[in-house]
């Protein structure tokens, strides 16, 4: 007996050790490079250890030993247990193999799921789960399977940059010149703003176009590029309340824009 409480607690030890050791080493992984397939791994990881020890421990006792080297010699056996037990958590772990190999996102990416009607900050990638925080900061704890099937809309898949437009309209007693000169400048110059032009050397980083002709303005438009949404967002906001105020220095008036259905962009 007491060999056998012995052997039991040089299991849960050994268990336990690899448990803070691999926390040990994906916590140092992460850190270098947080990216979402080492999540899984980690997750995966934990698994196998975990069912690694289950196995052990049941060698130890009579009645489970002969059910665990049954399970272990006969593959059919295997394949019927998994195949029917344990359908959906199987495709959950395959789905999430599929996800952490081909990446269709990465941890802290904004992601958007039209058909679940989710939209979020990808957050972590679990065994069967994905997890995605909301921007009211709840979780939504999806299956790695749901998600492999959906259509993901991610802004930042195989780019270095994202793009928002900006309009401002202005009134034809301001001088609209002066405003594309103004806007051009203030846009060009935060720090934020990206130049995506594959030739830098021609033409300038920023155009500012007159979109439309409304019947009391003219709309300028252009695009703010940025590393990504957190950063267009930021821009965007600086860029508004920086036109804002030069536009009164300078006596260039803003009006409410009355868009007509027909508009082209």
């Amino acid at each position: 007996m007491e060999l056998l409480l012995i052997r039991i607690a040089v299991i849960i030890g050994s268990w336990s050790v690899g448990m803070v050791a691999l926390n040990k080493i994906f916590t140092v992984i992460l850190k270098r490079n947080e990216q979402i397939h080492i999540k899984f791994l980690r997750s995966m990881s934990k698994v196998i250890l975990t069912i690694i020890a289950c196995i052990w421990l049941s060698s130890l006792f009579t009645t489970t030993k002969a059910l665990s080297t049954t399970l272990l010699t006969s593959s059919s056996l295997l394949v019927a247990v998994v195949g029917f037990a344990a359908q959906q958590v199987l495709a959950d772990v395959i789905s999430g193999v599929m996800l952490s190999w081909s990446k269709p996102f990465n941890l802290g990416e904004k992601v958007v799921i039209s058909s679940l009607g989710i939209s979020g900050i990808v957050e972590d990638m679990t065994v069967r789960h994905t997890v995605i925080r909301t921007y009211c900061n709840s979780r939504m704890i999806i299956p790695n399977s749901v998600v492999n099937k959906a259509i993901v809309e991610n802004s930042n898949y195989n780019n270095d940059y994202i793009g928002n437009y900006m309009e401002v309209p202005v009134s034809y007693k301001s001088d609209l010149e002066k405003a594309i000169r103004i806007m051009t400048r203030i846009v060009q110059e935060h720090p934020l703003v990206i130049d995506t032009r594959t030739d830098t050397s021609k033409g300038s980083k920023v155009t500012v176009a007159v979109k439309e002709l409304g019947p009391t303005g003219a709309v300028l438009k252009c695009t703010v590029w940025t590393k990504d949404i957190d950063d267009n967002f930021t821009a965007c906001s600086d860029i508004r309340r920086q036109i804002k105020k030069e536009f009164d220095e300078n006596g260039i008036e803003m009006y409410q824009p009355v868009f007509s259905g027909n508009s082209a962009g």
